[in-house]
């Protein structure tokens, strides 16, 4: 092949439109191929941040009914010695009577 028709045929727009075309469709092969990738990373991680969430939220569950538990006993505690000075200051009252 002589060197002028290469010449010409390299400056044929015709040749850069398809090799342009190619390059086009090599290009956007790639980005699918990445996206996808990418997509089923994010799907993992949402995944996984779910299922570590939802242990979370089961350990806090856990954490709040027993708070609740040990609130009602304080609750019950201060309650008793709450009637137990009500009961001292009458006995207070009634010896501060009696002299």
């Amino acid at each position: 092949m002589p060197i002028e028709q290469v010449e010409r045929i390299a400056q044929s727009q015709f040749v850069w439109a398809i090799l342009f075309i190619l390059l086009f469709g090599a290009v956007v092969r790639y980005l699918v191929r990445t996206s996808d990738k990418r997509e089923r990373k994010l799907t993992d991680f949402f995944e996984q941040s779910r299922t570590e969430a939802n242990q979370r939220e089961e350990r806090l569950m856990d954490h709040l009914d027993q708070t609740t538990v040990e609130l009602k006993g304080i609750s019950q505690t201060v309650g008793e010695v709450q009637k137990e000075l009500v009961r001292m200051n009458d006995r207070m009252d009634e010896i501060e009577k009696g002299r």
